[in-house]
């Protein structure tokens, strides 16, 4: 007994002792940050010594970013060192990404703080992720006086999904200023995946700075093709739609590669990307699942082709075609997408789809035709009222009420 008391007191000891060994690795950092000049090679020391550390300093960083701690035994007699604390702090905070930290950052970006501290602060609330309470602060931001605020906070919102500061961001890539084109570009390449809707906006701009745009889309590329072996699906879900909104034709094999992917999503992602590029190998994969005996394949393939045809219109004959296939499940998959897609050229094709011998495919039909609202479908639809089928009849006085709103709205 005495042996196992001796034993949970030395690992005890030891325990407390590596807590204070941390506890003094912190202090000691956080006291060298504020004895350095920002970005001086000791002040990065202590920041990137602390992001080693991880959470177990953010409390302690997080105290550093509010006023109200240098007061009484934390008294700092100079304002320039809390201003390095605060930047240091934001930096690491940043980096490991503590949960509940954004209301304390968000506090320090108003005019109230200097500029090195209101961009650090700027720069964590976007690394942390979607936050409303961060894109509400940030959104303030987007009309300061200062310019380099304006662009790290529409950097930050972009990081969120957010594309509120995209037009802020193309200005200072077509700008002359080398330090507001740099913190642009490292934006961009920082944002990944959630930057590639502007990339591919601004992926022809011309001027003096093509040249690095077009080396950013490069890095962003790269490191998209990473991501697509990311442990989390929806990283490499979302990696792969951007690959494909992206565009280029080099990365078309690391998709294809992505059509086995475990996760339905993944792939289902990935086919609608490769389908977007023009891509048959996506188009196939879409065709072949909304035919799939599984109601689950065959609903993600109709979302996925009806997102495809909405953006490029590149399916739209193959999915006319589709309507005259030899089995009933891809004639009624494709009468859904036509519908959802709203494609007025399959109006014809879809009215002889009234008259399949399936119940399903008259059902997608009729509901395809409501959807698509046009006058013209009224007697093939009122021909189905007393469909033998109860749910091709319910759906053929849905569809006309639609015909009835729109006429009205027309009138």
């Amino acid at each position: 007994m005495r042996f196992f008391t001796a034993l949970t007191a030395l690992c005890a000891s030891l325990f407390l002792s590596a807590c204070s060994t941390t506890e003094q690795q912190i202090t000691d950092y956080v006291e060298q940050m504020a004895a350095n000049p920002i970005d001086s090679p000791a002040w990065q020391e202590s920041v990137d010594g602390l992001i080693a550390i991880g959470r177990p300093a953010a409390r302690q960083l997080t105290a550093q970013l509010n006023p109200g701690h240098y007061v009484g035994e934390n008294y700092r007699e100079f304002r320039q060192e809390q201003e390095k604390l605060r930047t240091g702090s934001a930096r690491v905070l940043g980096r490991i990404k503590p949960r509940g930290v954004t209301g304390a950052l968000t506090g320090r970006i108003s005019s109230d703080y200097t500029e090195p501290e209101r961009i650090a602060c700027i720069w964590a609330i976007g690394e942390m992720g979607f936050a409303q309470a961060g894109i509400d602060a940030l959104k303030g931001q987007i009309s300061d006086e200062n310019p380099l605020i304006r662009l790290h906070a529409s950097i930050a919102l972009m990081k969120m999904d957010d594309q509120t500061g995209y037009e802020e961001i193309a200005s200072a890539l077509a700008g002359s200023n080398d330090i507001h084109v740099n913190v642009a570009l490292n934006g961009l390449a920082e944002a990944k995946h959630f930057g590639v809707p502007l990339l591919g906006q601004l992926t022809d701009q011309e001027g003096p700075n093509g040249a690095a745009l077009q080396q950013t889309i490069g890095k962003v590329s790269a490191e998209l093709v990473e991501q697509l072996n990311n442990e989390d699906p929806e990283m490499r879900r979302r990696a792969a739609l951007a690959l494909g909104e992206l565009g280029d034709s080099q990365h078309v094999d690391p998709l294809v590669q992505c059509l086995d992917d475990p996760s339905n999503q993944v792939r289902f992602s990935t086919a609608a990307a490769l389908a977007e590029m023009g891509e048959q190998a996506g188009v196939d994969f879409l065709f072949d699942s909304m035919r799939d005996p599984d109601p689950i394949l065959r609903t993600n393939a109709v979302k996925f082709l009806s997102g495809v045809q909405k953006n490029t219109g590149t399916v739209q004959a193959q999915l006319i075609s589709a309507l005259a296939s030899q089995e009933a499940l891809a004639r009624a998959g494709a009468a859904q997408v036509l519908g959802q897609a709203r494609v007025l050229d399959a109006v014809a094709a879809l009215q002889t789809a009234t008259g399949d011998s399936d119940a399903q495919v008259r059902a997608n039909a009729v509901i395809a035709l409501g959807h698509i609202g046009l006058p013209e479908s009224r007697m093939p639809l009122e021909a189905l009222l007393k469909d033998p089928d109860s749910t091709v009849a319910y759906y053929a006085e849905w569809a006309l009420r639609q015909l009835n709103s729109t006429e009205r709205g027309q009138g």
